[in-house]
């Protein structure tokens, strides 16, 4: 038996229904942060283990039971640490990577901003004198316990395994299919020249780094008849404040900055009036985003440094460098892709993140953890 330890997060009832069925040989145990749930609606399938309860204890004392562990985020050091210190020798544990649970450690910080960002960050945290906390951080040698990294990227793995210095290996796997990740757009095609920049406020977006770019490189003024979009419903407050004042000044009533959550169907609107995506991050992020703007016929800018693009390209989608492709000498710069190139991305998207693709993956890692 393998089990599954989960939180209230978005992913949490996709691994439960696709882990449910009787060969998935698999048991879920859910450990509450409070006593609200605002994401997960499986929960009927899940024993719920509250932290330092006489359940978790219990739960300590019976890790032996199963062949392998699987830990949805290693975010909550203070009830993973325990767990993984306690689990036996014997037993596989696996981590489903999601990412911040590495790139946001104290120790990865300035890592991933770019050089314009990193030094506006700098100001910020020596006026307000800013100290990172660290409580929520597990020990970088529990790492070491780890036997497998679950993520549908060969290059993220290889990242995160390098900036932890660990051995584990490889299984893929990815919360979301095609279909899921798409819903209603299955049969869409972006059709407007509008551009959309970035997921959130997070910093690591590198907003900045990307207006300046398309300063530095006279795209502004090709962007005269667009709409430039820039969702930035949740991060980081001072850098959305900063990110529409600068745009404001960029691209004055033609900056649309979203604010607020916006309903799923007026989200897919927005992306449907979008010829091109542009995501700054250097680290991967926003891969369902990316996914259905290249299944849309967005045309897809990443940094280069992003593990995500040489990702993409390996697997063989169209997609595009901003070091390289973003500036006014690439022929349609704004312009969507061409019908070819879009039913090529989604060959490639369907060859991967089917949901047949993904159950016989899935099972790959069942077998590896039995």
């Amino acid at each position: 038996m393998i089990l599954h330890l989960l939180t209230d997060e978005k992913f949490t009832d996709y691994a439960i229904a696709q882990f449910s069925a009787p060969e998935m040989m698999s048991e879920f145990v859910f450990v509450p942060s409070n006593n609200m749930m605002e994401h997960v609606k499986l929960i009927e399938q899940c024993t719920i283990v509250r932290q330092k309860s006489p359940e978790f204890y219990a739960l300590l004392n019976r890790l032996d039971q199963y062949t392998g562990i699987i830990f949805h985020g290693l975010f909550w050091g203070q009830w993973q640490t325990p767990i993984l210190q306690k689990v036996p020798k014997n037993v596989k544990v696996a981590w489903m990577f999601w990412g911040g649970d590495i790139y946001s450690r104290h120790e990865f910080n300035n890592l991933f901003l770019a050089p314009i960002t990193r030094f506006a960050n700098w100001l910020h945290k020596r006026k307000r004198n800013i100290k990172v906390s660290t409580a929520w951080e597990i020990s970088l040698s529990l790492f070491n316990r780890i036997d497998y990294c679950l993520t549908d990227a060969n290059e993220e793995y290889m990242l995160g395994k390098t900036l932890i210095g660990c051995r584990f290996e490889h299984l893929w796997y990815n919360y979301y299919s095609i279909e899921e990740t798409i819903g209603a757009l299955a049969d869409k095609q972006c059709c407007g020249s509008n551009v959309l920049i970035g997921n959130s406020s997070a910093i690591k977006n590198n907003h900045l780094d990307v207006l300046w770019r398309l300063q530095k490189r006279g795209l502004v003024r090709c962007l005269r008849d667009s709409k430039v979009i820039i969702p930035l419903s949740y991060g980081d407050q001072w850098i959305r404040n900063l990110v529409i004042k600068v745009g404001k000044w960029m691209f004055e009533n033609r900056l649309l900055a979203l604010t607020d959550y916006m309903p799923r169907d007026e989200y897919n609107a927005l992306m449907l009036s979008c010829s091109t995506m542009i995501i700054g991050y250097t680290q991967p992020a926003a891969q369902g985003n990316i996914i259905t703007a290249l299944w849309l016929g967005m045309r897809v800018y990443l940094n280069e440094k992003n593990a995500s693009y040489d990702y993409f390209k390996r697997i063989g989608c169209k997609i595009f460098s901003i070091e390289r492709d973003l500036n006014r000498k690439t022929p349609d710069v704004f312009a969507p892709m061409k019908q070819e190139d879009i039913d090529i991305n989604r060959m490639v998207l369907r060859k991967w993140y089917s949901k047949e693709e993904m159950h016989k993956r899935n099972l790959e890692i069942v077998k590896a953890l039995s």
